[in-house]
């Protein structure tokens, strides 16, 4: 059984879930497959992320904008000069748990807070690789997938037919490794947003595609 958390972030509020073995969850409140519980009020219908390819970011479609190593993009610009909803955090405080269940175990309530710690300092820069144990559930044909995303690096990213490579898999897989991606339950720590299409392009992102943007740009990416 899994018992979940509030908890604020730069990018929007976030839904965790854990049980004493690890964390199960990690979803924006607005995405389209974030669980409906008790004590959780259901997003505005009209700000649900229905389409995770959908959206315009500066009068631009969304899929089709590429993330490219920061140096590399210097004589084009970048779509994101004046953000500043990450940076400005570092100067916040850190953000306090919100218990959906009073009866949470104190297994389960430390996987929270250890993953509430960890997301504050990858907030801050202070972190790349996540620590906090991950008990996902799923096929094993999408564990197979989630732990190849597991690899990708902070600072790098790969396609989907890469991905499959790193899973072991041959030519053929591509849909089937787009589904998996796209069913992670467990957003940013099993890095997603670090997939794009074979053309650089940003694709989909099921907590939407400005967050996959500036979790790009957080990890030194220009979006152009």
């Amino acid at each position: 059984m899994s018992f979940h958390a509030l908890l604020s972030s730069p990018l929007g509020d976030i839904l965790l879930s854990a049980d004493e073995r690890g964390l199960t969850g990690l979803h924006f409140t607005d995405q389209r497959d974030c669980p409906h519980l008790t004590g959780l009020a259901a997003a505005p219908e009209a700000d649900v992320i229905s389409q995770p390819s959908a959206g315009v970011v500066q009068g631009r479609a969304a899929r089709a904008l590429k993330a490219v190593k920061r140096g590399a993009a210097a004589a084009t610009g970048e779509l994101f000069p004046a953000d500043t909803s990450v940076a400005e955090l570092s100067a916040s405080q850190p953000s306090m748990l919100r218990m959906l269940q009073a009866d949470t175990p104190a297994g389960a309530l430390a996987v929270l807070e250890q993953a509430r710690q960890e997301l504050d300092e990858y907030w801050r820069g202070k972190r790349q690789v996540f620590d906090v144990p991950l008990a996902p559930q799923g096929t094993a044909f999408q564990q197979r997938i989630w732990q190849a995303l597991l690899g990708v690096a902070c600072g790098d990213t790969l396609s989907y037919g890469e991905l499959g490579e790193c899973a072991g898999l041959g030519a053929g897989h591509g849909r089937a490794v787009g589904t998996a991606v796209g069913s992670n339950p467990i957003s940013i720590i099993i890095p997603c947003h670090r997939i794009l299409a074979r053309n650089g392009t940003l694709n989909g992102y099921g907590g939407g595609l400005s967050r996959k943007a500036q979790l790009l740009a957080l990890e030194g990416f220009a979006i152009q």
